[in-house]
């Protein structure tokens, strides 16, 4: 190959001169986090003409040595490709290169800010397996150079299976790229609304009653007390306003949603490409996250009753990933229909709609466990609290705790339902939110048999299976059938078996 058609990454390069500007903002941005007490300071006390003159020289100063440095690490930054290794060499005052394998490299993904997308550049992050955060980080790249690196990085991983994953690629059809869902304002609406808007006016209403109780020392009494008897409020009026309380911190709660909803997903793309998905979202920072596919390790797609109605869903990936960059990037897809389920589904688990499924509830043990959990235990928290302070409120409350209890749990335990293939596993369970796990079984790495000693005596067993991004359980099947399943998925890779159940 000539040096005139030799791709950039194959010799050492630098970033985009934009990178200068990010460099020194973060440098700002990290000088203001670390001194800002001694700026108020500085503002707010009265200083003479030459204490100003002195802080004045310092504040030069600072920026001098600031912009010393985003010039040191940008033109000390170089990246390049050798012998199947990402190699990045970084450092203002102190240098430092790193090297890592080809076949480390878990993700690839984009993001841009407000001044990236002025430039037309992209800051990349490569996340390497075991790492706690991205281990390569390219501040400012061209968005066509970008796109060309992650291309040739994906095309090696395509074309090195051996060296990425234990999962046969070869023959795998190649899918052109193509996108599947892109979202639009009524979307983003909708996405808005059926969040879970009572826990968010939950929280705020806990914040306004932690205000109440700090105020009752400078009272000298409880708040209650104290507007019951200096303002000559009744309890009439406390129930008004609790009632207007709740409804105005759920409206702030619904906006507060809509709002960082569509900061988070404005024009949000769902890209099939040949090697797995891309998503795209952001109105401010706008994120560009990838899934390869031999990365991921299970899928799970949810609906609240409110999405049901509209026949949307909240699909996540999750995939083989650093710790850090798997809690903090979840690669998750708001706004799905069953037409971008089914695809997804196809391309994870392609034989998942021809298989023979079968289908197991668990034990009844599993409902009246749960019984015990959420029924009779606060059921027994609401007694004590009735008797040592009766009200006709908690008097109810009592009463109809558990009838309303057990039919929400009895619900739920019909809705549980385990499908078995030999190759994968199919999950359904959820109430108020209904969720699907789908999962194949040569992603599992390790699995746990469990048994607690109600289990034992009816001969009952649970599973957990660990994958590379989680975990996976099933619980309340027959022992024997439980052990069954445990050596077929642990032998699956080695040794053939048939799943007989």
């Amino acid at each position: 190959m000539s040096e005139a058609t030799t791709p950039f990454y194959f010799q050492p390069s630098r970033q985009s001169p934009v990178a200068i500007l990010l460099i020194l903002a973060r440098l700002i941005r990290t000088l203001i986090g670390q001194f800002w007490p001694i700026l108020i300071l500085i503002l707010l006390r009265r200083r003479t003409a030459g204490n100003n003159q002195f802080w004045v020289w310092v504040g030069i100063a600072l920026t001098a040595l600031s912009v010393v440095r985003s010039l040191l690490m940008y033109f000390r930054t170089r990246f390049y490709i050798q012998n199947d290794e990402f190699i990045l060499e970084k450092g203002g005052f102190t240098r430092r290169r790193l090297t890592i394998p080809l076949d480390k490299i878990q993700a690839i993904n984009f993001q841009q800010t407000f001044l990236h997308r002025i430039f037309n550049v992209v800051s990349v992050e490569m996340d390497t397996s075991g790492a706690k955060g991205a281990e390569i980080t390219l501040n400012a790249l061209d968005r066509a150079k970008a796109s060309e690196l992650r291309d040739y990085l994906l095309r090696w991983k395509k074309d090195n299976p051996n060296a990425v994953s234990n999962v046969e690629t070869e023959n795998e059809p190649y899918v052109p790229e193509q996108t599947l869902l892109k979202l639009d304002v009524g979307d983003l609406v909708r996405i808005g609304l059926s969040q879970n808007h009572l826990r968010s006016a939950g929280i705020l209403l806990g914040l306004f009653a932690s205000f109440a109780r700090e105020i009752q020392p400078i009272l000298g009494k409880s708040t209650y007390r104290y507007l019951e008897e200096e303002l000559g409020l009744n309890i009439h009026f406390f129930w008004s306003f609790a009632l207007w309380i709740v409804g105005f911190f759920l409206i702030v709660s619904v906006l507060a949603t809509m709002v960082l909803t569509a900061f988070r997903f404005f024009d949000l793309r769902f890209v099939q490409t040949g090697n797995g998905f891309r998503v795209e979202a952001g109105l401010f920072t706008r994120r560009e996250q990838a899934a390869y596919l031999p990365k991921i390790q299970f899928l799970r797609w949810s609906a609240n009753p409110l999405q049901r109605l509209w026949g949307m869903f909240n699909l996540r990936f999750y995939q083989a990933t650093g710790a850090e960059i798997s809690r903090k990037q979840t690669l998750q897809v708001p706004g799905c229909y069953q037409t971008q389920i089914d695809a997804v589904k196809m391309a994870y688990f392609p034989a998942s709609a021809h298989l023979d499924w079968k289908w197991y509830h668990p034990n009844a043990l599993y409902f009246r466990r749960r019984m015990v959990l959420v029924g009779i235990f606060p059921l027994l928290v609401l007694v004590l609290k009735t008797s040592l302070d009766f009200s006709w409120t908690w008097l109810v409350l009592c009463i109809l705790w558990l009838p309303i209890v057990a039919c929400w749990q009895w619900q739920f335990f019909k809705r549980v339902r385990y499908g078995l293939t030999e190759e994968g596993l199919w999950m359904k369970s959820g109430f108020f939110t209904q969720s699907q796990i789908l999962l194949m079984w040569h992603n599992v790495q390790a699995v746990e048999l469990e048994q607690g000693f109600m289990d034992a005596r009816y001969e009952l067993a649970g599973l957990t299976f660990y994958t590379a991004s989680g975990a996976v359980e099933i619980d309340a099947l027959p022992l024997s059938m439980v052990r069954q399943l445990r050596d077929f998925v642990l032998a699956k890779n080695e040794v053939p078996k048939e799943l007989n159940m």
